[in-house]
């Protein structure tokens, strides 16, 4: 069972009004994902971590270092080119 361990952050864009938005919270919590699970298996985990305002359905993962948007019905291992540098980077 390989995992994944980086750090998760939410954006609160849930009011369209605010043009400020910063990542949430400020010492983003660690979180371990399964490379082998489809993610969308796994983000009501890390929604719940987080305590996020947005309902789990409108949830997405983007990567830090590069800005891409993860395929929530793809595993993790599927999308290992997409993960390429991104631990390098302090993800």
């Amino acid at each position: 069972m390989a995992t994944f361990t980086c750090r998760v952050q939410f954006l609160d864009d849930t009011d369209p009004f605010n043009s400020t938005n910063f990542p949430e919270p400020t010492r983003p919590p660690l979180y371990t994902f399964r490379e082998d699970f489809p993610l969308i298996n796994q983000i009501a985990g890390a929604h719940r971590l987080l305590k996020a305002p947005h309902k789990p359905d409108d949830c997405a993962l983007q990567l830090s270092h590069n800005g891409s948007y993860l395929d929530l019905e793809s595993t993790l291992a599927e999308q290992k080119d997409e993960l390429e540098g991104f631990q390098e980077d302090g993800g």
